[in-house]
């Protein structure tokens, strides 16, 4: 029971950090980002346009091997889009997005070959990409970007 009440916090609290992020004051030497970009990018040269993104809630995905829960994956999910006129509408859909995502990670293991050490990052970014491509219609969806995949324990 502590540890369903620990994942469910962890869930909560992940999801809420770039909400945190984005609401903490920027240091007046930065400009804010724009259009998506992360503050740790590399500046574009003036009149180059940016690749159109979208990130996304942190995401806490189980490892399980033969059906046994090995560890959790946290993950940081950025979305990258063909069209920057989309992401309007694709804020509209964050919740759906995020839900689809817990349900697939929550099912076929994410575990490359079996190895709980090894997160199958290829292969979960495409499931993924069929996800987005149901919840909000083909195309809009370039990549789908895992970062910072750090693993948990049990």
């Amino acid at each position: 029971m502590r540890v369903l009440f620990a994942l469910a916090f962890l869930v909560c609290a992940t999801s809420a950090l770039p909400a945190w992020a984005s609401s903490a004051k920027k240091s007046p030497a930065k400009e804010p980002a724009e259009h998506g970009e992360a503050e740790g990018k590399e500046e574009r040269a003036p009149g180059t346009p940016s690749e159109p993104s979208l990130e996304m809630p942190g995401l806490v995905s189980p490892v399980n091997v033969d059906g046994e829960l090995k560890s959790y994956v946290y993950l940081r999910v950025r979305l990258k889009l063909n069209d920057a006129d989309q992401r309007s509408m694709l804020l509209e859909k964050v919740p759906y997005i995020q839900d689809a995502f817990l349900r697939e990670v929550h099912g076929p293991s994410i575990a490359l070959n079996n190895d709980p050490s090894v997160v199958d990052l290829v292969g979960l970014s495409a499931r993924l990409l069929r996800v987005c491509d149901t919840v909000v219609g083909p195309g809009v969806i370039k990549v789908v970007d895992l970062q910072n995949a750090t693993q948990g324990g049990n």
